[in-house]
């Protein structure tokens, strides 16, 4: 017998945390984007794609 009390939930992974994005913001006015990403990923341990894809998104706006 089967009991689902809720249905599966996939983890949303491209959420990025304020302080990778406050990161992000900070390296961005010394360093290419990037490198900035990449630095801001490592030290918050997000995917660098998508701090970079979110940094694209910012500069379309």
């Amino acid at each position: 017998m089967v009991l689902i009390v809720e249905g599966y939930k996939k983890p949303d992974n491209d959420a990025l945390p304020p302080e990778a994005l406050r990161t992000l913001a900070l390296l961005q006015q010394e360093l290419p984007l990037k490198k900035a990403a990449a630095l801001a990923a490592e030290i918050h341990g997000v995917k660098k794609n998508a701090l970079y894809r979110h940094a694209l998104g910012e500069r379309e706006e």
